[in-house]
Order: structure tokens, then C-alpha cells, then sequence
């Protein structure tokens, strides 16, 4: 298994929260529809941060 790095952690933690207060505001908007789109962004996000692996120093 990778060893994690601590800026790679603190951007995927970035992603998670960004996408979680985002998913609320939508929410309390009643933007619910944006939601597919959000997590299909997300996804692809994450997806893309596994693909290239941690930073290499």
C-alpha cells in the first residue's frame, strides 16, 4: 500500500467537505436536482486523484 502524504490527505479531506457543504447549500436552496451532477463531479474528482497517485516529492 502508498504511503499517504500529508497534502494529499488535507486535499482529499478538502474534496470531501467542499462536496459535503456544497450538497447542503443545494439543499437548503432546493437545488436537490444538482445533487446527481455533484457526486458524478466528485467521482470523477476522486477517480483522477487515485489515477495520478500522492505527490511525488
Amino acid at each position: 500500500m502508498k504511503n499517504f502524504d500529508l497534502r494529499d490527505l488535507a486535499l482529499r479531506s478538502l474534496i470531501l467537505v467542499a462536496g459535503g457543504i456544497s450538497a447542503v447549500l443545494f439543499i437548503m436552496k432546493g437545488q436537490g436536482q444538482a445533487l446527481p451532477a455533484l457526486a458524478l463531479g466528485g467521482t470523477l474528482g476522486a477517480c483522477m486523484m487515485a489515477r495520478f497517485g500522492p505527490a511525488e516529492e
